[in-house]
C-alpha cells in the first residue's frame, strides 16, 4: 500500500462525497490506488482492491478525469473505495486532441498544487469549471489561459491584469511582462509589449463570468494570443515548488 494513505486519517467510518480522479496507480497485487479530489475532504489517496485485476466492480469510475459520487470507508489503517457512480465522463473530449491535451494539463497542474488531505473546494470548482467549458465548446487556448489564471488567483499568486505590479497604477495603453507580473510603460522604461486591446482580451478571458465567457470565447477571438501568454502565467507556479 502507498504510505500516503496514512496521512491525516479520517475518523473510522463511511463517507459519501462527489469528486474526480486526479491520478491512478495500478498494481495486480493490491489493485488500484486512486488520488480522488473530493468535495469537503480535498485530495485523498484511496485503495480500490482488485480494481486492476480485470474484475473491477467500479467500471470506468476509476479512470482519470472521471467525475462521480464515491462511497468510502476509513478503516483503522486505510481509506477504501466501496462504491462509485460516474456523473460526468467528459468522453467527448477524447475525440478532440487539442482539448484532450488541455484537459490533461489541467489535471497535471492541479495535482502539482493541491495538498493531500486538505479541503480545497475552491480549487475543485476551478477544475470543474474549466472542464465543463471545454465540453461546452470553449476553445482550448482561451480555456487554458483562464484556468491557469484562476488557479493562480485561488492560490493568491495571479498577476494583476489591471494594475502595474510595481507602481500600482491602472494600465492605460498596454503593459509588459516582468518577473513579478505585468508592468506599465513608465515602470518598464519602454514601449509596452502587450497592446491595450490584447490586455483587455486577456482580462476578459480570465475574469468574465462562466456564461459570458462561453459566448465570448466562441466569437472571433485570436487563439494564438492565449498560447503566447499562458506560457508567461506558468512561470508564476514556481512559487509553489
Amino acid at each position: 500500500m502507498i504510505a500516503a494513505y496514512e496521512i491525516e486519517k479520517l475518523p473510522q467510518g463511511y463517507y459519501a462525497k462527489s469528486g474526480t480522479v486526479l491520478k491512478r496507480k495500478d498494481s495486480l497485487k493490491e489493485g488500484q490506488s486512486l488520488l480522488l479530489f473530493l468535495r469537503d475532504l480535498g485530495p485523498r489517496w484511496v485503495s480500490a482492491p482488485g480494481a486492476a485485476s480485470g474484475k473491477s466492480r467500479f467500471g470506468g469510475a476509476t479512470e482519470p478525469m472521471m467525475w462521480g459520487e464515491y462511497t468510502l470507508y476509513q478503516s483503522p489503517r486505510f481509506l477504501y473505495l466501496k462504491e462509485a457512480e460516474v456523473r460526468e465522463d467528459f468522453i467527448a473530449l477524447r475525440s478532440e486532441p487539442r482539448k484532450l491535451i488541455a484537459a490533461l494539463e489541467f489535471y497535471r497542474r492541479m495535482s502539482q498544487v493541491v495538498i493531500t488531505a486538505h479541503e480545497s473546494d475552491q480549487l475543485l470548482r476551478v477544475l470543474w469549471s474549466a472542464m465543463t467549458l471545454l465540453r461546452d465548446g470553449a476553445p482550448a487556448q482561451a480555456a487554458e489561459f483562464r484556468y491557469n489564471w484562476r488557479l493562480l488567483n485561488a492560490l493568491g499568486l495571479a498577476p494583476s491584469l489591471q494594475n502595474c505590479v510595481k507602481c500600482g497604477s491602472r494600465f492605460d495603453g498596454g503593459a509588459s511582462w516582468s518577473e513579478d507580473g505585468l508592468v506599465c510603460g513608465r515602470c518598464s522604461g519602454g514601449e509596452p509589449a502587450i497592446s491595450e486591446a490584447d490586455l483587455l482580451e486577456l482580462a476578459e478571458a480570465a475574469q468574465l463570468p462562466y456564461e459570458k465567457f462561453l459566448t465570448w470565447s466562441q466569437a472571433d477571438i485570436r487563439n494564438n494570443l492565449f498560447d503566447k501568454h499562458v506560457k508567461k502565467l506558468l512561470t508564476f507556479f514556481r512559487e509553489i515548488r
